[in-house]
C-alpha cells in the first residue's frame, strides 16, 4: 500500500513537471481545479520516511487526561504509528471542577502525538490513517488547534481555534466519525467555549463511514479557506460550515485520545473514569501520509 501510494505520488509529480515545462509543478490535492496552482507546504506535510524533530513535536504539553510520551511515536517502513498504552504513572493534573493544579496526580494511560513546529491557516489538509483496533476506548485524530490567548478580551474576540479533520471511533457506533470544530470566543464581556454538542449548528458534523477505519487507510481532508470549512473522506464531501472563527494560527497534529469506557466528560474536560482495564491495550493508529497545500 505504502509502495504504491509513492510511486502514484511520484509519477503524478512526473507528469506535472513535464507537462508545465517545470515552472513550479507540484502534486495536486484532489479538490484542485483547473488553472489553479496549489503549493504543497513540506513543513506540515511528511510521507514519514524518518522520525523527523525538527518537523514535529512528539513530546508536546500533557492536556486533560492526555500523557504524551516520545518513545509511544514510532517511524518505520514510511509509517508513522502513534501507540497507546495501560501505563500508571503520576504528575500534574488541571482539575477543572475544582479550578486547581493538583500535583502527583494518579493516571492510567499514556499515548503517542505528532505536533507540527510550524503553524497556518488556511490550505487544504490530508491524512491518510489507518485507525486502532481496539474499540471502544481510544479515539485516532488528525487535527489542528491554536494557543489560548487570554489578553484578547474585546466583544467578539476568538482567543482559540481548532479544527478537527477527523476523530474516530468516539462514539457508541465503530462506523461513525466526527468533522467538528472548537472555540473560545468573547460574548457578552466573557470567554465562551464553544463545543460541537453546545454548539452542532456550527461546530459538529458527523458521518458514517462506508467502513471500518481499523480496517485498512483512507484518506480524511479538510479544505479551509477565510469563508468556508469542507471536510472529505476518501474524496467524498461528508461535512461544510461556514468559517466563523476559524481564522488563527494552528499547529497541525496526529493523536490517539483515550475516550470512554476509560474517561469521563465533566466540568468541560475529560477525567479519568472507574475504568483502568489493560484489555486491548497496547493499541495504535497508523499514518502514511500527511500533506498540507495552500492555493497561491
Amino acid at each position: 500500500m505504502k509502495t504504491n501510494n509513492k510511486v502514484k505520488l511520484i509519477v503524478i509529480s512526473l507528469s506535472l513537471i513535464f507537462g508545465s515545462a517545470g515552472v513550479n509543478a507540484q502534486p495536486m490535492p484532489h479538490i484542485a481545479q483547473p488553472g489553479e496552482n496549489w503549493v504543497l507546504q513540506t513543513e506540515r506535510s511528511d510521507e514519514f520516511d524518518s522520525k523527523d524533530a525538527e518537523k514535529w513535536n512528539f513530546q508536546t504539553e500533557n492536556y486533560g487526561v492526555w500523557s504524551w510520551k516520545d518513545e509511544n511515536a514510532s517511524v518505520s517502513e514510511g509509517i508513522l504509528k502513534l501507540t497507546t498504552k495501560r501505563e500508571t504513572h503520576l504528575r500534574t493534573f488541571w482539575d477543572g471542577c475544582n479550578k486547581t493544579k493538583v500535583p502527583n496526580y494518579r493516571l492510567f494511560y499514556t499515548s503517542g502525538v505528532a505536533k507540527s513546529r510550524a503553524t497556518g491557516s488556511y490550505g487544504y489538509y490530508e491524512a491518510r490513517i489507518k485507525g486502532a483496533d481496539k474499540f471502544p476506548g481510544v479515539s485516532p485524530a488528525f487535527w489542528m488547534y491554536s494557543k489560548i490567548d487570554r489578553t484578547l478580551t474585546n466583544e467578539g474576540d476568538v482567543q482559540y481555534s481548532e479544527i478537527d479533520v477527523v476523530e474516530l471511533t468516539q462514539k457508541q457506533t465503530l462506523q461513525e466519525s466526527d468533522h467538528d470544530l472548537h472555540n473560545i470566543v468573547i460574548k457578552d464581556g466573557a470567554p465562551k467555549w464553544m463545543r460541537p454538542g453546545s454548539s452542532p449548528e456550527t461546530n459538529h458534523n458527523g458521518y458514517h463511514l462506508p467502513f471500518d477505519p481499523s480496517d485498512g487507510f483512507h484518506t480524511y481532508g479538510v479544505n479551509v479557506t477565510k469563508d468556508d470549512i469542507t471536510w472529505y473522506v476518501d474524496n467524498v464531501q461528508v461535512g461544510y460550515k461556514k468559517n466563523l472563527y476559524w481564522h488563527r494560527e494552528m499547529n497541525l497534529t496526529l493523536s490517539q485520545g483515550l475516550r470512554t469506557p476509560h474517561t469521563q466528560w465533566k466540568c468541560n474536560q475529560f477525567y479519568p473514569s472507574d475504568n483502568q482495564s489493560a484489555q486491548g491495550f497496547p493499541t495504535s493508529m497508523e499514518v502514511d501520509y500527511v500533506r498540507t497545500w495552500l492555493k497561491q
